[in-house]
């Protein structure tokens, strides 16, 4: 896209011709996709129903046009509900993460499911962050509600899922999201939680966030303890990658995913900052294996584009010596956590918090040990 024309999609009122546009092409195409997909060989997947294979179709066709105006998702931390407020900790904490004097940590905010933490609750605690390429969704109910109440009831718990900065706002490119996380990790350990009963939680983006933010805990300047476990729902590991359409056009699973290469090529371009080496671990993780004293659970689908990343970065993850679960819905394509009530999947989306749910369990016969431990 030239330059001219990227300023005028991307601001209005060009952004409003061009959504109205992208509503009126996707109403005329509908009737021909309705009965385009009756027959099953014609979907996207043959073993997928009806519904599957519409919903994914519309949803690659939203996050298309998203993606081409550049949509923008301002935080609001009006706390509403059970949406509280969080202000930064000790600079410590923030070791390594201070060096971009145009991103320091700031006020941020999340929801608590199903009600606020209290003084003496004995449930295990999710710290779950939400997927969105970093570029798109909240911490609020409008939507989280699906995931949070998924994790809530399957995992015997209650759930903090924070509204972290996006890089689609300005000034919020890295490290503001990974900064927003360690402030939501060091709240709870504030409100007393032990780090036994924390479970750090992503999908997509999310879970890259949760990467990098156990690799920071992982230095020991920042004197943060180690939580119990880890649960990366169709992790993105590969992000500087992503800047290169090719790397989702080209992957064996792009028909059977609803994720377009522009929506994660935004997310690459505007979270990795021009200053910094594309290089850097928290740009790809799936390069940069580290040790870490936290068990780790890897979801990804059978059939979305970033299953080779997943089942990867398991591998090299359990070669550094690490505890590595992976668990794969075949019939399932990104982020059913996320998304799975949108896109027909909502029997996968449960069925695999039902497997993580197991796989915390076995966590309390090796508790890691309360310290930090410098990464590889």
């Amino acid at each position: 896209m030239s330059k001219r024309r990227e300023a005028f999609i991307t601001r209005q009122p060009g952004k409003a011709v061009w959504t109205l546009a992208a509503s009126v092409y996707t109403l005329v195409q509908l009737p021909f996709w309705l009965v385009y997909f009756i027959p099953s060989s014609f979907r996207q997947h043959s073993q997928w129903t009806y519904r599957q294979a519409i919903m994914n179709k519309l949803l690659r066709l939203f996050l298309y046009h998203c993606s081409y105006v550049e949509i923008k998702t301002p935080i609001q931390l009006e706390e509403t509900g059970a949406f509280i407020q969080i202000r930064p900790s000790v600079d410590h904490v923030y070791d390594g993460l201070l060096g971009d004097l145009d991103v320091q940590p700031t006020i941020t905010g999340g929801s608590w499911y199903p009600s606020p933490y209290e003084e003496g609750d004995k449930q295990r605690v999710i710290l779950h962050f939400h997927g969105g390429a970093l570029v798109i969704y909240e911490g609020r109910p409008s939507d989280v509600d699906f995931s949070a109440n998924l994790l809530v009831k399957n995992l015997d718990a209650k759930a903090f899922l924070p509204s972290y900065r996006l890089s689609s706002n300005d000034h919020c490119h890295f490290p503001a999201a990974l900064q927003d996380a360690v402030t939501a990790y060091r709240y709870l350990l504030d409100q007393g939680i032990s780090p036994d009963r924390i479970v750090l939680s992503g999908d997509s983006a999310g879970a890259s966030l949760v990467v990098s933010l156990l690799r920071h805990i992982g230095n020991p300047k920042t004197k943060l303890p180690v939580p119990s476990a880890a649960l990366l729902f169709s992790p993105w590991l590969d992000i500087k990658s992503a800047r290169d359409p090719a790397s989702v056009t080209g992957n064996r699973n792009y028909e059977t995913d609803y994720v377009p290469a522009n929506f994660t090529g935004w997310g690459a371009h505007t979270y990795i900052p021009a200053h910094m080496d594309v290089n850097n671990p928290h740009f790809s993780p799936l390069d940069h294996p580290f040790r870490t004293q936290t068990p780790l659970w890897v979801q990804v689908g059978g059939l979305e584009i970033l299953y080779d990343e997943g089942i990867r970065f398991a591998e090299v993850m359990k070669e550094k010596g690490n505890r590595v679960e992976v668990c794969v819905e075949p019939l399932a394509n990104h982020d059913i956590l996320l998304v799975g009530h949108l896109s027909g999947l909502e029997a996968e989306a449960e069925h695999v918090v039902k497997l993580a749910g197991e796989f915390l369990s076995t966590i309390g016969k090796t508790k890691p040990k309360h310290k930090a431990i410098a990464t590889a």
